[in-house]
């Protein structure tokens, strides 16, 4: 899959609407009945005022008009040249499974939709390509991609990709996908480096090792 701006923007949707001001509730209800949208975006004629809520509209009466939930509006959109990262990043911050796309005169363009956002992700490389996936985490100040990147190379393995998994103030965690024969090897110099192993898969001698010593333990004080 093509991760270019172009490539993005051939996921604008056109085909699912939007709603005006003066709309009848019970359209709108209409139009969230079979429950595949968190969001519509509601116009007055080509100015767009914002989006609605499903759950926000459902104890309204049927025969009133959305002016009298102009207030419940949430103002999230996106440029047509807005970059894709940052258009996945508003839509996870929004908790919407949809985004309309506005040109810079106003007019509406489309929507970008987090379901076609996902299965693009997921024809990326860093899922299709075969190779072995770890998640590591650090302290902020340790953590560096680079680094990273440098230490699986220095023993012979090749980086597919990574995906920041989660970020706060004490802790940064990444999945790395690495093919490579040496990778024992690499998790043991990523933990000289400090870099904690949340997950690694069966091939991981480390925690084998680990696990015989205890075992072994275990049996010396029973005995």
């Amino acid at each position: 899959m093509n991760f270019s701006q172009v490539a993005f923007q051939e996921l604008l949707n056109h085909s699912t609407p939007i709603f005006y001001i003066d709309s009848h509730v019970e359209e709108v209800k209409e139009f969230f009945e079979d429950g595949r949208f968190s969001h519509v975006a509601i116009y007055d004629n080509q100015r767009f005022l914002g989006n609605l809520s499903s759950h926000t509209l459902y104890p309204v009466e049927n025969d009133e008009t959305l002016y009298s939930l102009i207030d419940e509006l949430e103002s999230f959109w996106v440029g047509e040249t807005t970059h894709w990262v940052s258009v996945f990043d508003k839509l996870l911050k929004s908790g919407a499974d949809l985004i309309p796309v506005i040109d810079n005169t106003g007019l509406h363009k489309g929507y970008y939709l987090l379901e076609d956002i996902e299965a693009m992700f997921g024809q990326s490389t860093f899922i299709q390509e075969s190779g072995e996936v770890f998640i590591i985490s650090s302290d902020p100040s340790n953590f560096s991609v680079s680094t990273i990147v440098q230490l699986i190379e220095r023993n012979q393995g090749h980086v597919v990709g990574l995906l920041m998994t989660s970020s706060d103030e004490s802790m940064r965690e990444v999945a790395v996908k690495v093919i490579s024969e040496n990778f024992t090897q690499i998790l043991s110099e990523l933990r000289r480096y400090s870099y904690q192993i949340d997950y690694a898969p069966g091939n991981d001698l480390y925690f084998e090792q680990l696990k015989e010593r205890s075992d072994y333990l275990t049996n010396y004080l029973n005995l």
